[in-house]
């Protein structure tokens, strides 16, 4: 015993002297069981639930993670692998994230709860009353699976016209914060407060994320040392072959590109630059939040390759909270797509938000301002 108390001090000795930032959990729910696996899930792995990276180590009933930066400042939670099982306080009832500050070398954290422990009284719907579930999920074929979708019709849809219409990923957090996983966006009353103060409406479709194949859908690049990605270019396949054609059969819409935008953050905005640059005859206005460039350096060859095509906006958000390379790489993303015909405000435009960070408060707040550029209102 004394041996591996020794051997934690020499690990936390090893870890400030080199720089590194060791978190440990000293203590646990009494209904947390051996083999549970806890993780840390933060800004710097695109609220990753379940990264293995990212998986503390059990010693002596501690639970440890070394990383091998000292970071910036970074938000952040722990969980057993998935958002149903993130830790809460006492009585079951969520917290705000944990913040990591820089220039401390040892976290202690004590986790009160998990909230799988706890029999949760479903959240109030805050959704509005022109927001409705398709009555039929949606067939994913190349995928073999099925997905919920939400849409919002504007206040004048019954109008005798063809509206624009935004596709969003994560679905979940778009417009309830009764199904949200970190909070909702609040979109269908932004899109009621854009119609009666500037009488711009569209047509809002929230694709639901699948947990446990998010980050394969979200990205066309397999992530080898996190063994997930590859599926993108199906989920990109879905969503112009499957989902949109039914969006376009079954509601009045505007199927040329300028009217149809894609628009996702994080691992959603990596998706969304995809689909956008693979599918510009398609969608002719992109809103890429806080793209996870991180999780494939291929994404920065694949975007070398696409020179500009039609009048497609693209336009590009980040924050300086963010993790640390989120900014570099947005800049380096702009520089090909500037390469590539992307030069006039006309067709790209990025913001640096001094005070932005990986959360849907910061997207939300942006979303009007996304909106006015895409189309031009």
């Amino acid at each position: 015993m004394k041996k591996k108390i020794l051997a934690v001090l020499l690990v936390l000795t090893y870890s400030c002297a080199f720089s590194q930032v060791v978190f440990i959990i000293d203590s646990v729910p009494q209904s947390t069981k051996s083999e549970d696996t806890i993780f840390l899930a933060s800004e710097l792995n695109g609220w990753m639930p379940n990264d293995k990276s990212m998986a503390f180590d059990k010693v002596d009933g501690k639970y440890i993670l070394t990383l091998n930066a000292n970071p910036d400042t970074f938000e952040y939670k722990v969980s057993k692998g998935s958002w149903k099982m993130v830790e809460v306080d006492e009585k079951g009832n969520d917290i705000r994230n944990r913040i990591y500050f820089p220039k401390k070398d040892t976290v202690f954290l004590r986790v009160k709860g998990w909230r799988d422990d706890f029999k949760r009284n479903p959240k109030k719907s805050t959704s509005s009353k022109n927001v409705r579930f398709l009555p039929t999920n949606i067939e994913m074929r190349k995928l073999k699976r099925k997905r919920t979708v939400r849409v919002y019709l504007p206040p004048n849809y019954h109008k005798r016209q063809a509206f624009p219409v935004i596709y969003m990923h994560d679905g979940q957090n778009v417009f309830d914060d009764a199904t949200s996983f970190a909070g909702e966006w609040g979109v269908d009353e932004i899109m009621d407060s854009l119609y009666h103060a500037r009488g711009f409406s569209a047509i809002v479709v929230a694709i639901y994320n699948d947990n446990k194949e998010r980050l394969n859908e979200y990205s066309p690049w397999r992530n080898d040392s996190l063994g997930y990605g590859g599926d993108g270019d199906k989920y990109a396949d879905f969503i112009v072959n499957d989902l949109k054609p039914y969006m376009d059969r079954n509601f009045r819409t505007n199927p040329l590109p300028q009217y149809n935008a894609i628009i996702g953050s994080s691992m959603g905005g990596l998706i969304s630059l995809y689909i956008g640059l693979e599918y510009p005859k398609v969608f002719g206005r992109v809103g890429v939040f806080s793209p996870s460039l991180w999780f494939s350096p291929e994404v920065f060859s694949y975007v070398s390759k696409k020179k500009r095509r039609n009048n497609q906006r693209f336009y590009l958000l980040a924050g300086e909270k963010e993790e640390e390379h989120m900014v570099d790489n947005l800049k380096l993303l702009e520089g090909y797509m500037y390469s590539n015909g992307y030069d006039s405000p006309d067709y790209l435009k990025i913001k640096i938000a001094p005070d932005g960070r990986h959360s849907e408060w910061f997207w939300k707040r942006e979303f009007v301002e996304a909106i006015e550029y895409l189309f031009g209102i």
